[in-house]
């Protein structure tokens, strides 16, 4: 869906999608319903799929499920040509974790007592994880597989004779 001459918040947040942006337009607030809003300056963007998301993840919430987990994923992890500042609304005590390549990464953001959220700067959205508890990285990132190395192989371990081509 584009949204020709778009100013910054969506009539419906469950629509994104791919937006234009106004002719003229600088810097802008783009709001993402009551999760998230991020202050950018689109002159010359080009347009962009600003498509996102709260829902569930499942993969990533079983990494530890001791803590509460909610989620914000801007699905075509948008790429914008100049740095924007990201607000996360989230409570204070809570933790920010960026999902990257499968693995959870600590943000480095500061918590805005103004806006009651994580702030950090950023050029692309991504997909962010809120946690209620701090997460032990390396003991979630470095979770093993339950599949067996050794029978991955689909030649069954023979050797392919050399045929002197």
């Amino acid at each position: 869906d584009v949204e020709e001459k778009f100013e910054g918040t969506f009539a419906d947040p469950t629509k994104g999608g791919v937006v234009k942006f106004a002719d003229g337009a600088e810097e802008i607030d783009i709001e993402f319903d009551d999760d998230a809003m991020f202050t950018v300056d689109v002159t010359g963007q080009g347009k962009l799929n600003l498509a996102w998301s709260t829902s569930f993840d499942g993969e990533i919430a079983d990494k530890d499920k001791s803590a509460n987990m909610d989620f914000i994923t801007f699905k075509g992890e948008p790429s914008f040509n100049k740095n924007g500042t990201l607000y996360i609304y989230a409570d204070k005590d809570s933790f920010l974790y960026q999902v990257v390549d499968g693995e959870l990464k600590a943000v480095d953001a500061e918590y805005d007592e103004d806006y009651e959220a994580w702030k950090l700067t950023t050029r692309t959205l991504g997909r962010y994880v809120i946690s209620d508890k701090e997460l032990d990285l390396d003991a979630i990132n470095t979770v093993e597989d339950d599949t067996d190395a050794s029978s991955s192989t689909t030649d069954g371990g023979k050797k392919n004779p050399d045929t002197g081509r």
